[in-house]
């Protein structure tokens, strides 16, 4: 890693960190709702054994709060106070910009799903997957088509008044469409498209087919390569404006 990555690496992690109200409720919160709801449907789920499989959904959530949210507002806000384009005449490069982004992205992400983890273990005592490392590869896999889907589609909006009511949108959608918070089966047929469409409930699929090992369904497998292309596509698109 050069110095000047190094050095804006650093800076991206103070930024974060400042923000008491904007990091807490990402690295913290997430695990507090995980306590929580383990306590309220032990019952329900039938003893800290059965608790193994929400710890990747509760880890993907984390993982859409950084990179959807924080970082994904972060670019655009930067973007409008120019601090990208004070950036590029520098010594740095936008891909060491974009490249700081995802540094955080995936440090953060597997803390988030350590934190979960170390929940259910020290406090549960769950039984954990039988093929750790397969998941973390997934999992990793996983942060980088989230970032790609963040970076790309917030690309699109030149300031933060513009993208609010995306990020808002989306939040709700990914929260009650994607079987991150709430099941999907009892959804009505003619909504089904909707969770269909979603990239995060593929992503969830996948990580609970190789946690619990049943297998990865080929259909979430072509439908999260469709959305990395349409991310590509867009990515191409915008790279001629110069918009940084």
């Amino acid at each position: 890693m050069n110095k000047s990555l190094l050095k804006l690496s650093k800076y991206d992690f103070i930024v974060f960190f400042r923000e008491p109200f904007f990091a807490l409720p990402i690295l913290v919160l997430p695990g507090i709702f995980f306590f929580v709801f383990m306590k309220i449907f032990s019952g329900q789920i039938g003893g800290p054994e059965n608790f193994g499989p929400y710890i990747p959904i509760y880890a993907l959530l984390i993982s859409f709060l950084v990179l959807f949210f924080n970082i994904g507002m972060q670019y655009v806000t930067e973007k409008e106070r120019g601090i990208h384009k004070r950036l590029v005449v520098s010594s740095v490069s936008i891909y060491q910009i974009i490249l700081t982004y995802v540094i955080r992205g995936v440090i953060l992400s597997l803390l988030g799903f350590v934190e979960i983890l170390a929940i259910g273990i020290f406090v549960f005592d769950t039984t954990v997957t039988d093929h750790m490392f397969l998941f973390i590869i997934t999992f990793i896999i996983i942060i980088g088509i989230t970032l790609l889907f963040s970076l790309s589609t917030h690309n699109l909006f030149k300031n933060s008044k513009q993208v609010l009511p995306y990020t808002i949108i989306m939040f709700q959608y990914v929260l009650f469409g994607s079987g991150l918070m709430f099941p999907t089966d009892g959804i009505p047929s003619y909504l089904k498209f909707l969770i269909d469409i979603n990239p995060f409930y593929h992503m969830n699929e996948i990580l609970l087919g190789v946690w619990n090992w049943t297998g990865i369904e080929l259909v979430n497998v072509l439908y999260l390569i469709v959305v990395v292309l349409l991310c590509l596509g867009l990515i191409f698109f915008k790279s001629n404006s110069k918009e940084y």
